[in-house]
């Protein structure tokens, strides 16, 4: 019996030992916009919620030769992780393979089909490097009526009428502003 205790004392101290380390939320940078530009090489703005000290979005850009290239390339600090799992808001450029980039989100198993889709007037970094809080516009920007599609949305009329109304944004006193529609057609 004494043995026994011994062999379960060891595999327990054994497994404890290879458990992955739980993350705190406050080490998770959350995504909420994620902003798309180019068709290679592909630069990538994320913005994600508040940071503690001084109140402002955290942000970072990224390039690489394709959309999940840009992605692993966005700079985080050593002290938070970045979280896709929370990204309501794809804000693209003109210059975007709109299609093939939307595809690849929703190959990506952290990114969410439901994340609604914005065209930028201009370039989608300074757009949002350029605006206090994207989040908090684009979702009073929903609220006031402003209907964006989702992923998915978008690729089925894509794929079925092979084109999409998009509202387009643009940056104006530190704010994102709706600045009409744009219909975007392969």
């Amino acid at each position: 019996m004494k043995r026994l205790w011994v062999w379960i004392l060891s595999l327990a101290l054994l497994l404890c030992g290879c458990a992955p380390t739980a993350r705190e939320p406050d080490q998770l940078a959350l995504v909420r916009v994620l902003g798309v530009q180019g068709d290679g090489p592909v630069e990538l703005t994320a913005v994600c919620g508040m940071d503690d000290q001084d109140q402002q979005p955290i942000r970072g850009t990224g390039w690489g030769d394709d959309f999940f290239a840009a992605l692993e390339a966005v700079p985080w600090s050593a002290t938070q992780e970045l979280s896709l799992t929370s990204v309501s808001y794809f804000i693209v450029g003109e210059d975007v393979p709109l299609e093939e980039v939307l595809e690849q989100v929703l190959e990506d198993e952290e990114l969410g089909a439901s994340a609604t889709v914005w065209m930028a007037r201009g370039q989608v970094a300074g757009l949002l490097n350029g605006c206090d809080d994207p989040e908090a516009d684009l979702t009073l920007l929903s609220h006031q009526g402003v209907q964006a599609p989702t992923v998915v949305e978008v690729l089925a009329s894509l794929t079925t009428r092979g084109r999409m109304e998009l509202p387009l944004v643009e940056e104006s006193g530190g704010r994102l502003e709706q600045a009409g529609r744009w219909t975007w057609e392969e």
